[in-house]
């Protein structure tokens, strides 16, 4: 099969170039929006120890890429029942299975 080049200043290079924007724009839009005051709310919430540090993204971090040492848990998570600290056993199943908790389903930690 194969391979196509498309000139840089065609009708088409302009259509996909503002795909490739709009894309990368919605993907920011994933990112988190929960502030330092609400993390608070969910440790009192969730009876998350002072031991667990909980931090909020930066503007420019998500939760599909987390700072090292830190990741990300989605509240839907808490909400079905996985707890803070984590059980042992769980962390070593993540760990041996090289997941992270936002990576299970919330119904999963029922």
């Amino acid at each position: 099969m194969g391979r196509s080049l498309i000139k840089r200043d065609s009708p088409v290079a302009k259509v996909l170039d503002e795909e490739l924007k709009q894309s990368a724009t919605e993907a920011s839009m994933d990112c988190s929006r929960i502030i330092e005051e609400e993390l608070e709310d969910m440790r009192l919430s969730y009876d998350i120890p002072a031991s667990v540090i909980l931090r909020a993204p930066g503007p420019e971090e998500c939760t599909d890429d987390p700072p090292e040492g830190f990741v990300a848990i989605y509240e839907p998570t808490m909400q079905q029942g996985l707890r803070l600290p984590m059980h042992h056993f769980f962390r070593e199943v993540l760990k041996d299975w090289n997941l992270a908790p936002f990576q299970i389903t919330p119904n999963g930690w029922e």
